[in-house]
């Protein structure tokens, strides 16, 4: 462990201060093994047994700790399993913002209150980013697992993105402006914008826990709709100042469904596809579970098209992408 200062008296290292802010200033709250998962994945190998999840947290959980004494970190209570969740304050809002180098208006806000009912949405779209992401270590790090380890490593499948590429509770307006959405304006649970993978679009992820009504999570793809129809005054569409995609290309949002029993989420899934077939989007609309999506990854057979139905395809497949995207 580094030796402890004054300045920082839990002895965590620069760098574990910046995983901390990097990845509570796209996710706004976390636990610490979240954290670690998506910044040091190869902790995971080095300490697998669940009675270890200690010993492979407490350099994160050191660093929350240093980041709170210096006013930057706060506790946001407990998720519902009783792990301890972690969110920004507003000066460390702003520090997040220097170590993913964005600029402070597009860090959105932080997160009060996300923890008064356990934060188990939020959870879920960390879950989402981690099953999309499919962290893998460094090479330097894997290079130092066994081999056993390594092969556990070498089966996973792999992910898209980056969490720079990620953004989470981002604001569409319908009317408004971006950075002041109006009455019925749409939040997206997270969106993954990939830059190395320019025939990808950015993907707008909704997470739905099977908590609300079918008809419910059609009506916001509805509100998608809304937004990207919307036009500017000079008749441009309004997200292309936002995301530059090729013309004719089209944003795609992508449902991930959680809930009790994975039986129950796939009936669930059925019925919530069929009704966003009705409403015929003029842009894709992917789903999956999330246990599909963790076990799978992107790039598996793990999709739905809501147009097209059948088995499901891989995140090219579903959206009629080039297969020299895939993994």
């Amino acid at each position: 462990m580094p030796a402890k200062s004054a300045l920082w008296t839990y002895g965590s290292t620069a760098p574990l201060r910046e995983d901390v802010l990097r990845v509570l200033g796209v996710l706004k709250v976390a636990t610490a093994e979240q954290i670690q998962e998506l910044t040091r994945p190869h902790l995971t190998y080095r300490h697998p047994a669940p009675s270890n999840r200690g010993s492979r947290t407490a350099a994160h959980r050191n660093a929350a700790l240093d980041l709170a004494r210096h006013g930057l970190v706060v506790s946001e209570g407990r998720s519902r399993a009783g792990t301890k969740l972690y969110g920004l304050t507003p000066s460390g809002l702003e520090a997040a913002a220097r170590a993913l180098e964005r600029p402070l208006a597009e860090m959105g806000s932080i997160a009060r209150g996300a923890a008064s009912h356990g934060a188990a949405h939020a959870l879920d779209v960390n879950a989402a980013a981690l099953g999309l992401l499919q962290p893998r270590p460094t090479q330097s790090a894997y290079d130092r697992l066994s081999p056993a380890d390594q092969a556990v490593v070498d089966s996973r499948p792999y992910g898209v993105g980056s969490l720079e590429a990620m953004s989470t509770e981002v604001g569409l307006p319908v009317t408004g402006t971006d950075a002041e959405p109006g009455y019925g304006s749409v939040q997206a649970d997270l969106v993954v914008s990939v830059d190395e993978h320019h025939q990808l679009p950015p993907m707008f992820v909704e997470v739905d826990r099977s908590t609300m009504a079918p008809e419910r999570v059609v009506a916001k793809i509805r509100r998608y709709q809304q937004y990207f129809e919307r036009r500017d005054k000079q008749g441009r569409l309004w997200w292309r100042s936002r995301w530059h995609l090729p013309e004719g290309q089209q944003p795609a949002v992508a449902l991930v469904l959680s809930g009790r029993s994975e039986s129950s989420v796939l009936n669930r899934a059925a019925v919530v596809m069929n009704l966003v077939d009705n409403l015929k989007p003029p842009f894709p609309v992917i789903g999956t579970t999330l246990t599909r999506l963790q076990e799978r990854g992107p790039w598996g057979q793990t999709w739905w098209n809501a147009a097209r139905g059948g088995s499901p395809q891989s995140l090219n497949q579903a959206l009629d992408l080039p297969s020299s995207l895939a993994m």
